[in-house]
Formats: structure tokens, C-alpha cells, sequence
């Protein structure tokens, strides 16, 4: 065949698979589908409607979040056949608490559509739940609902599935365990992760060691892994890779059932297998390994496209891609005859080369990095393997083995609470934007190549990128040093605001949970700054005057005339005697601490005195350059 032929056919398959992956793209959006309920009935005002639930409750601190399935909905005085998928939080009852998955439930309640970030920087939720084909919550009281009498609607295998994993979870609610080790126990078993404290999360987190809580990859490997030692046990000549193969496909497929069918086990199950055939009737060489471990990917593609911005599709893939490709590189720097330090430079290298094929994604999303993991997971990954393991025998009550898995938990969790310090175990509030991850990702790979292949050009093109990069990055952050800004932020009932002036930002008074979720996205954005806690209501630059009120305010011994911004936040009653004393007035800004009557009356105001207005309840955090 003549080499354009080749070219020929390779462009055609090309173009058919772009409008192969449009299509499915177009086909997995639950909004494009003819009966979706969005589509039938109106969905900004109250609605009745027939759904099953489709998951296991979650309780919360005062609702039960539910995952709905809707079946059927009312459009004018008749019940309609509709598609698609809501969030709801029951307000808690007796019976709330005894809902199950798989029951039919009637509801009445008013749809809220998922809302956009409101503030900069801010995790876009609401692009999250799109991908995975959720687009409204509900929030129904105890009054607002009927428990049908009707046979569930769910798949079968499904149901069985979600069965398994509740039978798993009141196993492990009621077998001696302490309620860190549940709350572990169950994300092994289960991916249910919701019962662990977040103080808890966090040590895993910045100990680089979050990944073993995922009942994915790391565990069904090590699953596999061990089935395969045992086999070599007693088939040392790998005669029967058949049967090898079909026994570790349906053992693997027996743990994904006792999981209740965990997306990311189901994941984990598809790859593993398909890298089981790939060794059963293909060289087991690194590239034969990663073309199975690609073939797997794209047919996970195939059934869920959205799994491509997936971040835990993408951390298990890369991580894969580094234990194939880079591991044994590393491993075979050192050649070591002792077993038990042959187990921990295998180890070490295995950390080492997953955080590489890892670091942008986790740069770029979480903006921190841990800097004991390889330590961290040299101890916590056969620990909660271990756990895994034992966590089994619990379900089948087996002997006296809670307390063993209290003792390793608490083992486990004092061991990475060394790590979790801000400086010494991870670094955090890491400036790291999409145009770094390019670079980042260019960078390890032009070098990887350059050092298999030990080509002197690649290595050239890896110091270029390098410089590139610190070229990009220095303008960068001169320009954000450079910069004084305002932000008064939307946060639901809170009035909060910060002043960034240029190294330095102060922020007044904000808890925890706010300044992770709300605040802290934008923080981090300015490269560094320092963080200062203060109190303001008066500023006053070469070129601003802006003015705080709120409802302990009083005017300040200032000259009102040159104010051109005011901030009016929890209820101010602004006077319109007063408000005439401000001659350069240009905006009234009301952050999220107003109620709807003062917003309503500040917006009169505005449009009197011919001013803007600025609602951050309804538009979003408010931003304005102290040095235009």
C-alpha cells in the first residue's frame, strides 16, 4: 500500500471518529433525549412527580440527600412518561431516615436550577453535575411526599448491586468498630466516603496518600496483583493462563458486586481486565501494555464520552500510564537482592513514578503538594490493604477482628496526622493555572523521551519548554503583584470582603468552610500574597473612595462628597437625606448579608439618584480595580 493510501485511510478513520465522539456526546446528554423532563414540563415553578431512588441515601447534618430517577410527571391535569435525573434533600423525618434505594416515591416540590460560581476562582459545581447529567435540585419537606406502594424500577443487577453495598454498610455500622474505622472500612468496600470526618480527609489528603480511600485502581490492583501470586504458586509455568484469566475476571467482577458497582471500581474491573487479555494473547511488554491500557480508556469513552474530564478517570488512567511506563525505569536503577528492601524501593519507585504521570492533573486541580508520599504510602498502602482485607471477614462477622482493624486504623491515621502540616508534610495555595499544566505536561514528556532514547534534540526542546514556562510565569506574577483589587464576595447570608494591595491581601472575618470553598480559589490566584485578618469600612486610594455600611455602621468623620462606592451590607437602612450628601456617588454595591426587602430598597435608591447597582446575592462576587 502507497504511502498516501495510508495517509488516505488514516485521515478518514480520523474524521469518523470525531463525529463518532460528537454523536455520542450529543447521545449521553440527558437534556437532548426526547422524553427528558425538562423538556415536557415546566421546570421554574412546582412540580409533581413520580421517581425512584436511584442511589443509597446520604444523611446530612439536618437533610437526606437523595438521588432521584424520575419516572413520570405531571403536565397540566395528566401524569407523562419523562427521563432524567435531580438531587434532593428530604428534610429529616422518622420516615426519611427508613427510605431505601430502589423505593417509588411521589413528590411535590419546586426545582432549583444547579447555579454557576458566583465567586472568582470558585469550583463551577455546576459544570461538575453537568457532565454527569444532573441539572436541578429539589428541596422537599417531610409533608411533600408519598412512599408508593409500586415494585421498584431500577435495573435488576443494579438493584442487587446497591443491596450488596447497603448490606455492607449496616455490617460495618454494627460490628464493634471505632467510627474512623467505619468511615474507612466503608470507602474501601464501598466508595462510600461521606461517614469520614473532614480532619480525617484532610491528613489523607496532604499526606498524598487520599487515593487509597477510592475503591478503584490502587485496591482492585492489588486485588489482582495477589490473585496472580497465588496462581504463580501453583502454576509456575503459567500453563492454564486461561484459566488464570477467567478466574481473576470473575473474582474481579465478584468484588465489584460486593462494592455495590462503584463507578470507580467498575473502572478499575474494565482496565484490569482488559490488560489480563492483553497479556493472555499479547507480548506482556510495556507497549502492548499501555496500547490495552489505552483500548480500555477509549472504551469507557464509548459508554460515558464525559468520563474525559473526569478527575478521578483521568488521576487512575495517568497513574496507570506511570506505573507502566516509568516504574520499572526507576526500578531497574537499583538492583537489590534483599527482599524486604527489594519491597520498598519497589514501592518508593511505584510512588514516585505515579505522582510524575500525575503531578499537573493534581497541581492543577488541588494546588498542593504533598511532600513525604512516597514515605506516606510506603506505610499506608499496605495498611489499608490490610484493612480491606480484614474489612471482608467483618461483613462475614469472622472472628474478632474489628478491634485488629480499629487498631490499624488508629495506627494509620496517627501516622499520617505527622504529615498533615502546612511547610513541613505539603505545600499548599499553589499558583498553578491550565497554561502551567501545558507547559508541565510538555516538559515531562519531551524529557521522558529525551532520556529512553537518550536524543540530544528532545532534551534541547525539554529546556526551552522549561524556560518558556519560567519566562510566561514571571510576567505573570509580576503583573498579579502588581495589581490592587476588591472583591466583595456572594456568600449566602455572610458579608465578606477582601482588598488586595499588591503583596499583601486583608480579608475580614470568615470561618473555615467559607474561606476553603469561597475564598480561597482567588487567594491563591495572587501568587503568594500575604494573608492579614482586618476590619475596614473606610478606603481611599489615588483614584477610589468606597464607603462600608452596615447595620452597626455610623458615617464616618470623613468628607462623604468624594465617596464613590458604597458597600451596604446585613440590612443598612440607608436614608435618602443622607444619601444626597454623596456628590460623586456612582455605585451602591449590596453584597449576600441583605435581606430582600433592603435590596429591594437600595435598587429604588439607585434608580432615583440615577447610580448603579450591584446585587452580589443575585450577580456574583463584586470586583473593582483600586488602580484603574
Amino acid at each position: 500500500m502507497k504511502r498516501s493510501q495510508k495517509v488516505l485511510i488514516l485521515l478518514i478513520l480520523d474524521v469518523f471518529l470525531i463525529f463518532y465522539g460528537i454523536s455520542l456526546v450529543e447521545h449521553n446528554k440527558s437534556s437532548e433525549q426526547v422524553n427528558y423532563y425538562g423538556n415536557k414540563v415546566k421546570t421554574d415553578s412546582s412540580l409533581h412527580f413520580i421517581a425512584v431512588i436511584s442511589e443509597l441515601p446520604i444523611e446530612k447534618e439536618k437533610s437526606i440527600k437523595l438521588h432521584l430517577k424520575l419516572v413520570q410527571a405531571k403536565s397540566w391535569t395528566s401524569m407523562i412518561p419523562v427521563s432524567g435525573q435531580l438531587i434532593a434533600y428530604f428534610r429529616k423525618s422518622t420516615l426519611t431516615k427508613k427510605l431505601k434505594a430502589g423505593e417509588v416515591l411521589f413528590i411535590n416540590a419546586h426545582l432549583s436550577e444547579i447555579e454557576s460560581p458566583k465567586n472568582p476562582y470558585e469550583f463551577n459545581y455546576k459544570n461538575y453535575m453537568y457532565y454527569r447529567n444532573w441539572h436541578h435540585t429539589c428541596f422537599v419537606d417531610s409533608s411533600s411526599f408519598v412512599l408508593l406502594p409500586v415494585s421498584q424500577k431500577l435495573n435488576t443487577l443494579w438493584q442487587f448491586g446497591l443491596n450488596c453495598k447497603q448490606f455492607i454498610l449496616e455490617r460495618l455500622k454494627h460490628s464493634g468498630l471505632s467510627v474512623n474505622a467505619i468511615g474507612i472500612c466503608s470507602a474501601l468496600l464501598t466508595g462510600y466516603d461521606d461517614d469520614i470526618d473532614q480532619s480525617v480527609m484532610d491528613a489523607f489528603s496532604h499526606s498524598g496518600t487520599l487515593h487509597v480511600l477510592s475503591v478503584s485502581g490502587l485496591h482492585t490492583g492489588l486485588i489482582y496483583l495477589l490473585l496472580n501470586f497465588f496462581f504463580d504458586l501453583f502454576d509456575k509455568q503459567r500453563k492454564y493462563k486461561l484459566s488464570r484469566f477467567v478466574f481473576i475476571t470473575l473474582f474481579l467482577w465478584s468484588f465489584a458486586l460486593l462494592t455495590g458497582f462503584s463507578a470507580p471500581v467498575l473502572r478499575a474491573v474494565i482496565m484490569f481486565n482488559l490488560l489480563g487479555f492483553g497479556k493472555l494473547f499479547f507480548r506482556a511488554d510495556t507497549r502492548n501494555q499501555l496500547n490495552t491500557l489505552l483500548v480500555s480508556a477509549f472504551i469507557l469513552l464509548c459508554y460515558d464520552p464525559f468520563l474525559i474530564v473526569d478527575v478521578g478517570f483521568l488521576l487512575s488512567y495517568f497513574a496507570m500510564f506511570g506505573l507502566i511506563y516509568f516504574q520499572p525505569k526507576f526500578s531497574n536503577l537499583w538492583h537489590v537482592q534483599h527482599k524486604f528492601i527489594h519491597y520498598i524501593w519497589q514501592s518508593i519507585t511505584a510512588s514516585l513514578a505515579a505522582t510524575i504521570s500525575t503531578l499537573p492533573i493534581t497541581l492543577f486541580f488541588f494546588k498542593q503538594f504533598p511532600i513525604w508520599f512516597f514515605l506516606a504510602n510506603l506505610v499506608v498502602v499496605p495498611a489499608t490493604f490490610a484493612i480491606l482485607l480484614l474489612a471482608v471477614l467483618v461483613v462475614f462477622k469472622i472472628g474478632l477482628v474489628s478491634y485488629l482493624i480499629n487498631f490499624i486504623s488508629y495506627i494509620v491515621i496517627s501516622f499520617i496526622s505527622v504529615f498533615n502540616v502546612q511547610g513541613f508534610g505539603f505545600i499548599d495555595a499553589i499558583h498553578f493555572t491550565f497554561i502551567d499544566l501545558v507547559f508541565l505536561s510538555l516538559f515531562i514528556f519531551f524529557l521522558s523521551v529525551a532520556v529512553q532514547y537518550r536524543n540530544y534534540r528532545q532534551l534541547i526542546f525539554s529546556l526551552i519548554i522549561l524556560i518558556s514556562w519560567q519566562f510566561t510565569s514571571i510576567i505573570q506574577s509580576y503583573q498579579i503583584k502588581g495589581t490592587s483589587l476588591l472583591t466583595v464576595y456572594s456568600i449566602k447570608n455572610k458579608s465578606v470582603c477582601s482588598i488586595k494591595n499588591k503583596t499583601t491581601v486583608y480579608l475580614n472575618s470568615c470561618d473555615t468552610s467559607d474561606y476553603n470553598y469561597h475564598l480561597k480559589p482567588q487567594i491563591i490566584s495572587f501568587n503568594n500574597a500575604s494573608l492579614q485578618k482586618r476590619d475596614f469600612n473606610y478606603i481611599l486610594t489615588d483614584k477610589q473612595a468606597i464607603l462600608f455600611l452596615n447595620d452597626q455602621a455610623t458615617l464616618p468623620n470623613t468628607n462623604l462628597s468624594e465617596i464613590q462606592t458604597i458597600v451596604l451590607s446585613h440590612n443598612y437602612c440607608l436614608k435618602e437625606e443622607v444619601l444626597q450628601k454623596f456628590q460623586k456617588l456612582e455605585w451602591i454595591v449590596a453584597d449576600a448579608s441583605n435581606n430582600a426587602y433592603s435590596l429591594k430598597k437600595a435598587e429604588e435608591f439607585s434608580r432615583k439618584f440615577g447610580l448603579g447597582f450591584y446585587n452580589c446575592k443575585h450577580k456574583g462576587a463584586f470586583l473593582l480595580d483600586l488602580h484603574p
